[in-house]
């Protein structure tokens, strides 16, 4: 009889008797992959979203008030910045809040002015004429829905808005200023937070001033701006500027690295995969060395007619390590299956969660396959790992000594 046959068809007869260890060991490759699924598509949503615009030839620099060290982004500092080599632009951010003010016919909102940058640019839903960007003077771009109130009724007209302006210490008054609306975006568009309202540097500069109670150039030379972009040449330049920006004290990140790191509670999902493949690993073992005590207690008998018929210590090996490996291989098989069905599912649910909003694919995402290569053997490798030494134990047993209580 093959031996393989022999163990493959001993493995059918006897699965109830394991089928508990099948069991775990399903439940624990199932979860590890279906976690592994949704880490998996947010690092592919992640260089989506990096192969869009310029963003692999980024760098986002920071304001640190809370660090003396590092240096302001005042713009004779930027400045600097614009002037080192294969440095192709460094665009300036400032960010401050405006309102509907008193004006009733407006719906109640609460935005924030943000810097355009023409390397992150939104996606437009409506523009009041042709070519939107650059803004200019007192013009701005709002999001289609703002603050939780339908805005689509603004494009195209001048309306009035409210900012605080500083009269004393802890003291602010309200202010009207006048803005057009030309063009409205999709707001689950994100880049710079929700309910941002994009504006030219200049407006931003004198609400942002305002609520210092200072005017705008001296705002700027000393707060500087919240962040800035520095577009590179190209990619490749990116370690080197950035390595010079470090050396000159700016707080600076490459945008690909930042994009590429996941948020924590993916992260969860990555480190929870890792610790469900452990748990499978320890639990195969586990099913292994159970598998192999069984061959001592209840089926030492039959290694002893295997061997007093004739045959040899490694075909009765291979027998019963056929028959461990095909319970491993049905577990493993079935962790893959079940495991790429829900983390498939599971991904394509939260991604339409507000949460994970353009942090996960909304179509089909699949598990690397390194990782459904590994859930499917891994189970296969630690139970034969487990039930190696008794069942060495059990094939090494003379077959008189077998028989004799039989």
């Amino acid at each position: 009889m093959n031996q393989l046959y022999y163990g493959f068809l001993n493995a059918r007869r006897f699965a109830r008797r394991s089928g508990a260890s099948v069991l775990t060991l399903v439940l624990c490759g199932m979860i590890a992959l279906s976690a592994a699924t949704v880490a998996h598509g947010a690092e592919l949503a992640a260089e989506e979203s990096l192969q869009t615009g310029t963003s692999l030839q980024q760098i986002d620099l920071e304001a640190r008030n809370d660090d003396s060290q590092i240096k302001k982004l005042t713009p004779r500092n930027l400045s600097a910045v614009s002037g080192l080599p294969h440095v192709r632009q460094v665009e300036p951010v400032l960010q401050t809040s405006f309102d509907s003010g008193e004006d009733n016919d407006l719906p109640p909102f609460l935005l924030y002015a943000t810097s355009a940058r023409s390397s992150l640019l939104p996606p437009l839903t409506g523009k009041a004429r042709e070519r939107v960007f650059p803004l200019r003077g007192h013009e701005v771009v709002l999001p289609s829905t703002g603050d939780g109130q339908d805005l689509t009724g603004l494009l195209g007209k001048t309306v009035s808005i409210g900012y605080t302006k500083r009269t004393g210490e802890n003291e602010g008054t309200g202010a009207a200023d006048t803005v057009t609306v030309v063009g409205l975006y999709d707001p689950s568009w994100q880049i710079d937070g929700p309910n941002a309202a994009y504006a030219d540097n200049a407006l931003i500069a004198k609400w942002a001033a305002a609520r210092e109670g200072i005017d705008a150039d001296r705002y700027l030379s000393t707060r500087g701006y919240a962040k800035a972009t520095v577009v590179t040449d190209h990619p490749d330049a990116v370690p080197g500027i950035l390595e010079k920006l470090h050396d000159q004290h700016f707080f600076a990140y490459s945008v690909a690295d930042r994009v590429r790191e996941l948020p924590a509670l993916l992260k969860f999902f990555r480190w929870g995969s890792l610790g469900m493949l452990v748990l499978l690993t320890a639990a195969a073992a586990v099913a292994g060395i159970g598998m192999g005590s069984t061959l001592l207690r209840e089926r030492v008998h039959e290694i002893g007619l295997l061997r007093a018929t004739g045959r040899t210590r490694r075909e009765v090996f291979t027998a019963f390590a056929s028959e461990i490996t095909a319970t491993g291989l049905a577990a493993g098989a079935a962790a893959t299956v079940l495991g790429t069905i829900a983390g498939s599912l599971g991904t394509w649910a939260l991604a339409h969660q507000d949460t994970f909003a353009d942090q996960l694919p909304t179509t089909l995402t699949l598990p690397s396959p390194w990782v459904a290569l590994l859930t499917f053997l891994l189970p296969t490798t630690a139970v034969l790992l487990g039930s190696l030494k008794p069942l060495l134990t059990a094939t090494t047993i003379a077959p008189t000594h077998a028989l004799r209580d039989w």
